[in-house]
């Protein structure tokens, strides 16, 4: 008994291992380690469940996979966020256990349906709840599973016609898949026909990326500083430095060029010592002295903002809609939310709202070139950047984030792994500026660079020209259809396994 228990908790840690090795990005073998782990971890989870294993070391292997993927949390908490390293490791723990517990329920709900509909029934539902834990579960920082296809370029380009969120439903239910048909007797060629279909897929989506419709050309030179300056810390003089090192940058790539806009951006918090809502002719007038066009992270009061400057035409302000429960807002509805924070002696972050127009525009010859800002945790969600390119018609994506609070950890390679596939579901760049690494830009074919290394500072150039493309995943319908031909297929499978009467 004693060594039959001893087996499940390593087989347990041996599965989590698993787990974590689909997000430790960078991805390791040239790319191939995310994505062939984040279909092989459903696979062998599930396989174990549907096979009899008790559904409680189900759920120690999600735990300890999530714990060992949060393992940078408690220290951050306590050094960044003030906690005694106890409470720390608390509110580690809790955060594990409620991430965990959903995705346990994905993978009981799609049990239940194996033993009473069989292999398709389990990948139904696999699939089907895994949209709605990424869809409408309360995340306290927002990730998808389908963010591990991000790594391959060639996986990447899928997502421009499912979606992130499609991309983990179709892991979850593959791995339902070939998990049912080897719990349920069927052959191993039988098992492996839904990885090979999906291998097709992505064969497939890679291919017909390249016949999606695509806008004329755009070409713009991006400045980017990354200061390294302490987050969360005010100080008379950020502009001024910030100025420094990037009039430094722009005379050493001898920009701006004849003919071709510049951007300047700078990335969250790179300048706190003020309330940027209120007009300042100054600004403007830095930016059209270096001929470029200017985007800033500051703040305004109670907002999170970014601004923008350019010769010429009105400040452009925007806030960032979707502050991060606990992190920057307390979570809950405003009257309780008021209270908490009296009691805890907090100020709740007051959130900014999406509206046509939103983004700022970079006047270039053929036309405006509209970038729509993602301001840092913002990017992680794929519905909130949709709506947000869709509303400002935007060209390009930006996402200026302050991951200072990460010092050295893993975290600024997670928030760079789950924001990748932005440019790809939407076909559009998306340009990353952070207060202290790792900055880079993601493309819309699926490949991307980072630079530099956490707690680092640098300046970076780079010269983007790129075509929009209308993808299948900029819809609003999407993720409704997926939801609805997967819950009409569990429904369909469920009534045909009801017993009849003779």
């Amino acid at each position: 008994m004693k060594n039959g228990w001893l087996l499940r908790l390593l087989s347990s840690l041996i599965l989590a291992l698993v787990f974590v090795l689909a997000f430790r990005f960078p991805g390791a073998l040239g790319g191939w380690l995310e994505p062939v782990m984040a279909l092989l971890f459903p696979l062998l989870l599930l396989d174990g469940l549907f096979k009899g294993r008790h559904a409680f070391w189900t759920w120690a292997t999600l735990l300890a996979g999530l714990l060992l993927l949060y393992l940078w949390v408690p220290q951050t908490l306590a050094s960044k966020g003030g906690l005694p390293f106890g409470l720390a490791l608390l509110g580690t723990l809790l955060m594990g256990l409620w991430e965990a517990t959903g995705l346990w329920l994905v993978a009981v709900g799609s049990r239940w349906m194996f033993r009473r509909s069989g292999a398709l029934g389990a990948a139904c539902a696999a699939a089907f709840s895994l949209l709605c834990w990424e869809a409408w579960g309360f995340h306290v920082y927002p990730w998808s599973w389908g963010a591990a296809f991000g790594s391959l370029p060639w996986t990447a380009r899928s997502a421009a016609f499912l979606g992130t969120s499609g991309l983990s439903a179709l892991a979850w239910g593959t791995g339902a898949w070939a998990a049912a048909a080897l719990a349920g007797g069927g052959s191993f060629r039988r098992a492996l026909a839904g990885p090979g279909l999906v291998l097709g897929w992505f064969v497939l989506a890679g291919g017909a990326w390249y016949l999606l419709p695509r806008d004329p050309a755009h070409s713009l030179d991006v400045a980017m500083i990354q200061p390294n300056f302490p987050p969360g810390h005010r100080w008379q003089g950020m502009e001024a430095e910030m100025w420094r090192r990037s009039d430094a940058l722009l005379k050493a790539q001898g920009w701006p060029r004849s003919g071709s806009p510049t951007l300047l951006l700078w990335p969250e918090s790179s300048v706190m010592e003020r309330d940027d809502r209120q007009p300042e002719p100054r600004l403007q007038s830095e930016a059209a002295s270096r001929g470029v066009a200017w985007l800033f992270g500051t703040e305004g009061g109670p907002y999170n903002l970014v601004r923008g400057e350019v010769a010429g035409r009105p400040t452009f302000r925007f806030a960032k809609t979707e502050p991060m429960p606990f992190g920057e807002r307390t979570p809950g509805p405003e009257w309780f939310r008021r209270w908490m924070d009296g009691q805890m002696g907090f100020t709740s972050q007051e959130a900014g709202h999406l509206s046509e127009g939103c983004a700022f525009a970079v006047p270039a010859g053929t036309g405006d070139l509209r970038v729509h800002p993602l301001i840092c945790s913002e990017a992680l969600m794929p519905e909130r950047t949709r709506r947000g390119r869709a509303l400002g018609q935007a060209d390009l994506l930006s996402n200026q984030t302050n991951d200072g609070w990460f010092d050295r950890s893993i975290a600024t390679d997670l928030h760079a792994a789950q924001i990748r596939l932005r440019a790809t579901e939407l076909g559009v760049p998306l340009v990353r500026a952070t207060l202290t690494g790792k900055s880079g830009v993601f493309r819309e074919d699926g490949h991307f660079q980072l630079w530099g290394e956490p707690l680092s500072e640098g300046a970076y150039a780079v010269e983007l020209r790129w075509r929009p493309i209308r993808t299948p995943a900029r819809s609003a319908w999407l993720q409704p259809l997926l939801m609805s031909v997967l819950a009409a297929a569990c429904l369909l499978l469920g009534w045909k396994a009801v017993p009849r009467k003779p």
